[in-house]
């Protein structure tokens, strides 16, 4: 902060004589510390020790706060800040330019002199608009083409505090940079950039356009700003789960493959010979292999007209009474097509195993082996 600010005391005379309406706050409390008669006017108080005994400010909007304390930091640099605002002293809305600048206090802290005037000769549209432009939750920026901000609203300032440029609000800079570049070439410009605000990382929407300064009358950027975050995170998120999604399915889909695969590599259908198949059952006939094996049998059978169907057990690892029971039932179903069944390569394992739980082969041919089977004929 410099150090050549005036002291309250040597300016407080000229004050006192002044028509415009002059408060100071303590830059530390905000506490009203003094006023002049037209201050005391300005804010209806009865008297100015009632007006020093108000707290006009900790019952403030946030927005406000966020102004107040981005225009103390000004202050405390030994800038004179200026600004339209809205009071509400008595309930009525009075719209002031405000000037406010440092200033020494008795104690020697710092004070925030104030000085308003009126502005009560604006069109009502118009100071509806800047209220409306103060109070929005968009943030919304008018910058140069370096970068420089030359305007910023409250919400800008609540969100990103008091920076110099902003091109530093973001994490890539370069895209920021050419956000400017398009919009001062004459394009309306829509792009989402991730910003830093705090500690965080937050994907704003921005809509850039090239406007008139109406102070040095170059062209300058008029950037509008909103947080997405939520809305583009959702949507990634969604995205990202359509993704898994159509992986899995994929993964399904060939485990489903591979799985009927291995079941038709588990019982194929080989030709061996004139009008004879022979069907080599490898492991176990569980119900799920002997379901696809009967369809397609079944239909290989109509197809060629095969008269001999072998199934050969050698490959069998275990054969339990509902495989067999399956076994059974499929021999039956072929004979009614006019096929002729034959069982090869039982093992003696697995013909004692049959006797024991009653399985009972009766009235069906058997070869030791398909080899003899096929001599035979």
């Amino acid at each position: 902060m410099t150090a050549d600010l005036v002291h309250l005391a040597a300016c407080e005379a000229g004050f006192l004589q002044s028509a415009v309406p002059v408060w100071v706050n303590d830059a530390q409390t905000m506490r009203l510390v003094w006023a002049n008669a037209p201050a005391v006017a300005f804010w209806r108080a009865p008297s100015t020790a009632a007006l020093l005994s108000r707290d006009i400010f900790s019952s403030a909007p946030p927005d406000v706060v966020a102004r107040t304390y981005n225009a103390i930091e000004r202050v405390r640099r030994g800038e004179v800040w200026c600004e339209e605002w809205t009071f509400y002293p008595g309930g009525e809305p009075t719209t002031v330019s405000l000037e406010l600048r440092g200033i020494w206090l008795a104690n020697d802290s710092l004070g925030l002199l104030n000085q308003a005037l009126p502005l009560e000769t604006l069109p009502v549209a118009l100071r509806r608009a800047s209220a409306m432009f103060r109070h929005t939750g968009m943030i919304a920026v008018m910058v140069d083409a370096d970068g420089k901000l030359l305007a910023t609203n409250p919400a800008a300032q609540t969100t990103f505090g008091d920076t110099p440029t902003w091109t530093a609000w973001f994490v890539e800079k370069g895209r920021a940079r050419r956000v400017l570049k398009d919009a001062l070439s004459g394009k309306q410009v829509h792009v989402q950039l991730k910003a830093k605000v705090g500690g965080d990382r937050r994907w704003h929407s921005i809509h850039a356009r090239s406007l008139r300064d109406p102070v040095s009358g170059g062209l300058v950027v008029l950037v509008e700003q909103i947080d997405e975050t939520a809305r583009i995170e959702a949507e990634q998120s969604a995205k990202a789960r359509q993704l898994r999604i159509k992986m899995l399915s994929s993964t399904l889909e060939l485990v489903d493959k591979q799985r009927q695969r291995i079941l038709e590599l588990s019982a194929p259908i080989l030709d061996v010979g004139r009008d004879t198949l022979a069907i080599p059952i490898i492991g176990k006939l569980s119900e799920e292999q002997g379901s696809t094996l009967s369809g397609k049998l079944l239909d290989t059978v109509v197809r060629r007209g095969a008269r001999w169907i072998v199934f050969d057990l050698t490959g069998v690892a275990e054969f339990d009474p509902e495989g067999a029971t399956r076994l059974l039932q499929l021999i039956r179903s072929l004979k009614l097509l006019g096929a002729e069944t034959v069982i090869a390569g039982i093992r003696p394992d697995i013909a004692t195993g049959a006797l024991d739980t009653g399985i009972d082969f009766h009235g069906i041919r058997t070869f030791q082996s398909l080899a003899a089977f096929l001599e035979s004929q």
